[in-house]
């Protein structure tokens, strides 16, 4: 099964805090929306601080092969 896009698991997630914030949930029902909830805000952290390594990996690529071009 294909993963989820970010904005449509963070969509997910926004529906669980809206259910808990609404009363929507009993608690068998919250404890395991609640469960569900703290897996998917991991995984969007992880997918995030995943996305901020990036950055920082292609801002360090091109920063040197402009000290790089700057000195020849």
């Amino acid at each position: 099964m294909p993963t989820k896009s970010f904005q449509k698991q963070f969509e997910d997630l926004e529906k669980i805090v809206a259910g808990f914030e609404t009363g929507k949930f009993d608690l068998d029902e919250g404890l395991e929306k609640f469960e569900e909830g703290l897996k998917m805000a991991t995984e969007l952290k992880k997918r995030l601080k995943d996305a901020e390594n990036k950055l920082e990996q292609i801002k360090v690529k091109f920063g040197n092969e402009e000290s790089v071009n700057g000195n020849q």
